[in-house]
């Protein structure tokens, strides 16, 4: 099939769901309201939610609750897409998804540290079982590491963990989160290579730019606050970015301190993460993404026509879009100013 058939569908629907998401205005009426229900009354009355809180009483809802029905609308409007796609690429699409349950599997290793698996909110975890075989109730039965990975057994995941199968200590936690990332990137590199030379080239450039910036982040962290030797911090990098060469990445691993590797990245394509030494770890994670939410705007307007950009546009503005209504319903809850908020979204306001 030629791209021309494949998309003259599909990125129309596209268009139609993207006219319907937030406008700047409504992240500032969000923004001004005094509480949860007062969030949701607006997303139900005035935005493309109200499909799905048509049947919620939003005078009574609470954080939870709200959150869970805007990740299952997020899905939602996922499976709008899928449904325009076949064979190699309606693989690759599906591939998208396998992000997300990795959030949600990540969620339940954490409780699983707190030895809170048990009390985790089943229904925060919308995402498990759309991409694998997973079944939530099994997942949360996890009292260790192991009984996680093991779990898992029947899944494409379990290839990747098995090795962690006969571990009881928790500090194997982070080794394990390290390696859902490494095997999603390892299973979505796979499904791309499937698909024609042009839509390869756009989903490259816009993965590689989001892999270097992880790939900052992640040696960021290891070296903060989990003490790891080089060898390991280089060993859980992904292979696949642009613009950071695996010769740069490893001499970011050898740095001897924190000092020392910021000033490395400073001097670098993407010194803004640490905006001159004043980071701030959340704020560094919002600097990258507001990044990479532009960065990807940009790279759009360069590719418009009949290609994956459109689609893979529409699948990331929408996820940001979800995390910023998430962190909108945080602001508001602890009575943030208005000013202070906005710093923590991905859309600058």
């Amino acid at each position: 099939m030629d791209n021309t058939t494949r998309y003259a569908s599909v990125n129309t629907k596209v268009r139609a769901l993207e006219g319907r998401m937030l406008e700047t205005q409504d992240y500032l009426n969000l923004l001004s309201k005094k509480s949860v229900p007062e969030i949701a009354a607006y997303l139900k009355q005035k935005t493309h939610y109200m499909d799905i809180l048509s049947k919620a009483d939003e005078n009574q809802m609470h954080r939870l609750q709200l959150e869970n029905l805007i990740k299952e609308s997020h899905i939602d409007g996922l499976n709008k897409i899928a449904y325009y796609f076949n064979g190699v690429y309606k693989d690759f699409y599906m591939s998208l998804y396998m992000k997300y349950e990795i959030e949600d599997l990540k969620a339940v290793l954490r409780a699983i540290k707190i030895k809170k698996a048990d009390e985790l909110d089943y229904g925060s975890l919308v995402h498990i079982g759309i991409y694998s075989p997973i079944d939530k109730g099994t997942m949360l039965s996890s009292k260790n590491c192991r009984d996680f990975v093991n779990n898992l057994k029947g899944t494409v995941y379990y290839d990747y963990l098995q090795g962690f199968s006969n571990v009881m200590d928790d500090m194997d936690l982070f080794r394990i989160q390290m390696t859902l990332d490494l095997a999603y990137f390892d299973l979505f590199y796979r499904s791309m290579q499937k698909m024609n030379k042009s839509d390869r080239k756009i989903v490259e450039h816009v993965q590689g730019v989001n892999v270097d910036l992880l790939n900052l982040q992640w040696i960021y962290r290891g070296l903060k606050f989990y003490n790891l030797s080089p060898e390991e911090l280089f060993n859980y990098t992904i292979g696949y970015g642009e613009a950071l060469s695996r010769e740069y990445i490893k001499e970011l691993c050898y740095s001897k301190d924190i000092e020392e590797y910021q000033k490395k990245v400073l001097k670098g394509r993407y010194g803004f993460v640490f905006d001159h030494g004043r980071t701030k770890d959340i704020l560094m994670e919002r600097r990258i993404l507001r990044y990479q939410h532009y960065k990807l705007i940009t790279t759009l307007k360069k590719n418009l026509g009949m290609n994956i950009s459109q689609v893979i546009a529409y699948e990331l503005l929408l996820e940001d879009e979800v995390r910023d209504i998430v962190s909108i319903i945080e602001s508001v809850r602890y009575g943030m100013a208005v000013d202070a908020a906005k710093k923590f979204l991905i859309r600058e306001l």
